[in-house]
């Protein structure tokens, strides 16, 4: 049976613009505690990004989004107060994944790059001297920010990645692609997530029941890719699963404020609303 998930829609501390009630926010402070972190689900018109935070300043961001979403991306980190980034993680050379790698290592002071060997060469065009560069393995277990740690599921030939994000018993799950051999291994090593990251932009050719049925996520994240449409037959077995679909090009950047024993889900609204609503 599914544990109840704490929603919320509540905004902690936020710095609102002063041109009316209705007006974007600017600025984000999440105001984390110890042992919390901050996963957040970029809203970009195409592509995906997703950045993890955690008490003490430090900012990973896995993917880039794509380039078309630049200054979507620029201006989300900006609002989420951050300067400068510990960690670029890429899990796929499609350029809706890493279209920004470049442009952001040039706007920020970006620490480290990790990637599947198979991406770097591909992705990155020149790398800063102060920028280290670390390989994604397979099996391995890394400490993503303080108390977090990502476990290294799968990576394909082509570099494409999933892993699986937990702190305490919660548990993220980020599909890197649509593979049913994949997805048939997940369901046979018995892991649940409470959250999951559909794979490959919700096309039909995978999420499947079976897999839904053994992840059993309470709340499902899809991002938006220019070519490929949200499948139908994809939408209708996260409902069977009553799992809620969140769709952040759509309503805003999604944050997940994760403790150890639970989550709370804060929607922040990017886009200034029509007068009078």
């Amino acid at each position: 049976m599914k544990k109840m998930m704490m929603l919320t829609f509540l905004l902690f501390v936020l710095t609102i613009n002063t041109g009316g009630s209705n007006a974007p926010i600017q600025s984000v402070d999440l105001n984390l505690e110890h042992q919390e972190i901050a996963v957040t689900f970029f809203d970009l018109s195409i592509g995906e990004a997703i950045l993890v935070q955690d008490p003490i300043g430090g900012n990973v961001l896995i993917n880039t989004g794509s380039s078309s979403s630049e200054e979507e991306l620029i201006k989300r980190l900006q609002m989420y107060q951050v300067k400068e980034i510990n960690k670029i993680w890429l899990t796929n050379a499609d350029e809706a994944y890493s279209g920004n790698t470049n442009s952001l290592l040039r706007y920020f002071n970006v620490k480290e790059i990790v990637a599947p060997a198979q991406l770097v060469e591909s992705l990155i065009q020149e790398i800063p001297s102060q920028t280290k560069v670390s390989n994604l393995k397979v099996k391995e277990s890394i400490e993503i920010v303080e108390g977090a740690a990502i476990d290294i599921l799968h990576i394909s030939n082509t570099g494409v990645a999933t892993f699986m994000l937990s702190l305490g018993s919660q548990d993220l799950l980020v599909m890197g692609e649509t593979d049913r051999a994949l997805e048939e291994e997940l369901v046979d090593s018995g892991k649940t997530a409470e959250v999951l990251k559909v794979a490959n932009f919700g096309s039909d050719v995978g999420t499947t029941s079976e897999f839904l049925d053994a992840i059993n996520p309470q709340m499902a994240v899809i991002f938006r890719h220019k070519k490929i449409d949200i499948g139908e037959a994809v939408l209708e077995r996260l409902s069977e699963n009553w799992t809620e679909v969140y769709y952040p090009y759509r309503i805003g950047s999604v944050t997940l404020r994760m403790q150890e024993d639970g989550y709370d889900v804060i929607t922040i609204p990017t886009k200034k609303s029509p007068s009078g609503l």
